[in-house]
């Protein structure tokens, strides 16, 4: 009787560490699923966030938004912050379209020195005050475009990759404002294989890649007293 009561009681012990060991594995894999889970729920909450911001950024720096839709459609921007983000993407183009046509077999700083041309005549009181504006200044005219590629054909050409992204973030670039005038404040210049006869009038500053850059005399030189473009940061 006793060692049936034994064998019996051997027979429970082993049901119930198999029991045991059955469950106790299934419990810990479904906590470390838990955990998983968890981990994988945050991670997505931090990518679905960085993907809101990084879609918000894209809007506001992708050149071709002249019509100004994508931007208009971020409804937590003020009506300020939507218009600079607006004129920041169509002068962002000017001036990657300005660098592409002008310079686009140029090093880094030769493309940059193109950039600092036009970013100087905003600054002038000579020209218009806006990128785009002194870009195309003259353009609708024969022969009275500012920049040569602007009226002799070249923009029936589209633009290819990866010149193009190479000037789009030359462009970009430029306009932080965080790289100095390597042509001393320049406002025009000409290939280093022609000599025109404004050169004459203006000072020599630099050459830089296939160009040489001038500015004006001191005696005509200035800023304008209008609201330029140029700006480094949104409104506060």
């Amino acid at each position: 009787m006793r060692n049936g009561q034994n064998i019996k009681g051997w027979m429970t012990a082993i049901a119930v560490i198999a029991t045991a060991s059955a469950v106790i594995p299934a419990i810990g894999a479904q906590a470390s699923h838990q955990r998983d889970q968890a981990k994988w729920t945050e991670a997505a909450a931090e990518f679905r966030a960085a993907e809101v911001e990084s879609l918000a950024f894209t809007k506001l720096t992708t050149p071709r938004l002249r019509d100004a839709a994508d931007i208009r459609s971020l409804s937590p921007l003020r009506a300020e912050h939507r218009r600079w983000a607006e004129n920041r993407a169509n002068e962002h183009q000017c001036l990657a379209e300005a660098v592409y046509y002008e310079a686009r077999s140029e090093s880094r700083s030769g493309q940059l020195a193109v950039a600092d041309v036009v970013k100087n005549r905003v600054k002038s009181k000579h020209y218009p005050n806006t990128i785009c504006e002194v870009v195309y200044e003259g353009a609708h005219r024969p022969f009275a475009c500012q920049f040569s590629f602007a009226c002799d054909g070249s923009m029936d050409k589209t633009p290819a990759n990866p010149a193009w992204q190479r000037a789009k973030d030359i462009a970009q670039l430029s306009l932080t404002g965080f790289v100095p005038d390597m042509t001393k404040n320049s406002t025009h210049y000409h290939t280093s294989e022609i000599n025109p006869d404004w050169a004459e009038t203006l000072e020599y500053k630099a050459t830089i890649g296939f160009h040489k850059f001038y500015r004006p005399s001191w005696r005509e030189r200035g800023t304008g007293t209008g609201s330029s473009s140029l700006s480094i940061a949104p409104p506060t």
